[in-house]
């Protein structure tokens, strides 16, 4: 089964998650009950996940503007019941798959991030979850556990280096697809799931938390101009099965759900979010590293002295730099590179 962390991902911060640990546990002060942690960039939701496991918070609000990171979190994070030897028959069914028709999926992706028969595999299950849901054949929670299960298996076996911007060209494809289940996440710690944009949820969140705070918001925003929704647009198009109409030779659908923190508005959105979020919670821990590349696109968008003076602004700042292997899509030379985690206490 897979595991959360499974997922290849831009920026993932599993190897991080001991340095957030000593971190949090050792600077923040905690309350006896009621400690809140919000996750505002989810991205993977590894840290969240850590964190559910270990015993200092009690409650998660976790968000990502990602369709395919929602579903992905109601998948393994929302407490639902669910059969699972119904979802294991279904598995059997979908891994005994044979002559299936070309689909929407075969027809743009065969032959390029997977083998035809593949796709047409993709494809048709694709197709059949929504139909299964809607004659009411599986429940809701089932629909997620499913369709995040043929994310994982779809990410596992794709001609790519990591994300959907290209794939691997002059390559042999063979038919590799295995429909393998997610292990959902099993907790007793209440759990809520957003996928909204981080600035509009930080002043909507404010209804809830202007008195009672959040005890600690943990911010990975994107640090330059490679958009998400682009990378990983052929899950973005799984997610949604809208079928529109596909552009290049990665076959991406015409851009949407853009982050202004790829974008030179980026300082002007992170001070937007932190003024807000300076109402509502104790403690803003930000991860962000100090890319500088001949590959512009690598490049920061949010510089140190700009960072510093925003978070000053609110609160008591202490910045830890953490030696570590950055992403990179194979054209980019870091030197030098750190990742910092800047933990500030909100007067």
């Amino acid at each position: 089964m897979f595991k959360l962390s499974n997922r290849r991902f831009m920026g993932a911060k599993t190897k991080l998650l001991a340095s957030l640990n000593e971190i949090i546990s050792h600077h923040i002060s905690f309350n006896a009950k009621n400690n809140i942690f919000l996750d505002l960039f989810g991205g993977t939701g590894v840290v969240s996940e850590f964190f559910i496991k270990e015993k200092i918070f009690d409650e998660f609000i976790i968000n990502d503007f990602l369709y395919s990171s929602h579903i992905i979190y109601q998948g393994f994070l929302e407490q639902k019941e669910f059969d699972l030897k119904k979802l294991e028959e279904i598995q059997k069914k979908y891994n005994l798959l044979t002559h299936i028709k070309e689909n929407y999926y075969s027809k743009h992706f065969g032959d390029k991030f997977f083998s035809f028969n593949d796709a047409k595999n993709i494809g048709f299950i694709r197709d059949d979850l929504d139909k299964k849901l809607k004659q009411n054949k599986i429940s809701q929670k089932e629909y997620h556990i499913l369709l995040s299960s043929l994310f994982y298996s779809v990410d596992k076996i794709a001609n790519t280096v990591g994300h959907y911007d290209a794939y691997r060209k002059n390559i042999l494809l063979k038919d590799r697809f295995k429909f393998e289940l997610i292990e959902p996440i099993k907790t007793d710690k209440k759990i809520k799931i957003y996928n909204q944009d981080a600035n509009l949820l930080a002043k909507e969140l404010q209804k809830d938390f202007l008195k009672n705070k959040i005890k600690c918001v943990f911010l990975d925003p994107p640090y330059n101009s490679r958009q998400y929704s682009r990378f990983y647009h052929l899950l973005e198009t799984l997610a949604k099965n809208d079928k529109n109409e596909l552009f290049g030779i990665a076959k991406k659908p015409k851009p949407e759900n853009i982050s202004g923190y790829c974008k030179a508005e980026a300082k002007e959105l992170f001070k937007d979010l932190i003024k807000n979020l300076a109402k509502i919670t104790e403690y803003v821990v930000l991860t962000y590293n100090n890319t500088s590349s001949a590959n512009t696109r690598s490049n920061i968008r949010i510089n140190d002295n700009e960072i510093n003076e925003i978070l000053n602004s609110v609160g008591k700042l202490e910045i830890i730099e953490i030696t570590f292997k950055p992403f990179s899509s194979g054209k980019t030379d870091f030197k030098d590179h750190k990742e910092r985690i800047f933990l500030c206490k909100i007067d």
